[in-house]
């Protein structure tokens, strides 16, 4: 092997040890701090993980449907998810998505139910990147897509067909 070849694969290696040493919130995205809070504070496991792994990489690699580009999925069904307070750490995780350019569109709280929903929105690039955070006393879920949104205006537009009353302006997220 060369030297330079040497040096490659050694800095490779340190990289993959540094980033297994590291706590996986250090490393997670604000999906995956979304839904370690959820799992931490709630004391519940995700269902069907394998099967939303394999939607986002079908995603991936056909290119998506509708102009939806990456999909990343968490559900937590039929479980107990009420604790002390763990409502406002989850607020805290979720509001704490706003420093990395995320900007809120909804916000909903249900006291009597108990249900805390959020929705925001951050553009990258031309692209459109859309987490959405639902969490119900027996179920939550978690979902970030990344959406073309011309190509999404075109599938609505083509569905639509004759169908659109109000007018024929395309759908901006800009």
């Amino acid at each position: 092997m060369t030297t330079t070849r040497c040096k490659r694969i050694t800095a490779m290696v340190a990289a993959v040890a540094i980033l297994a040493v590291l706590p996986s919130q250090a490393r997670a995205d604000d999906f995956g701090k979304i839904v370690h809070s959820i799992e931490l504070n709630y004391h519940v496991h995700r269902n069907h993980r394998w099967v939303m792994g394999f939607a986002g990489f079908l995603v991936k690699c056909t290119g998506g449907f509708a102009g939806v580009k990456s999909f990343k999925g968490a559900l937590f069904e039929n479980q107990h998810l009420s604790g002390s307070d763990p409502d406002s750490s989850l607020d805290e995780v979720v509001q704490s998505a706003g420093e990395h350019g995320w900007q809120p569109v909804v916000k909903s709280y249900s006291r009597r139910h108990n249900e805390h929903h959020y929705i925001y929105a951050r553009q990258e690039g031309k692209d459109l990147k859309v987490l959405i955070v639902s969490v119900e006393p027996s179920e939550a879920v978690v979902v970030q897509v990344k959406v073309n949104p011309d190509r999404l205006a075109s599938l609505i537009e083509e569905r639509e067909g004759g169908r659109r009353q109000a007018s024929n302006e395309r759908m901006s997220f800009r």
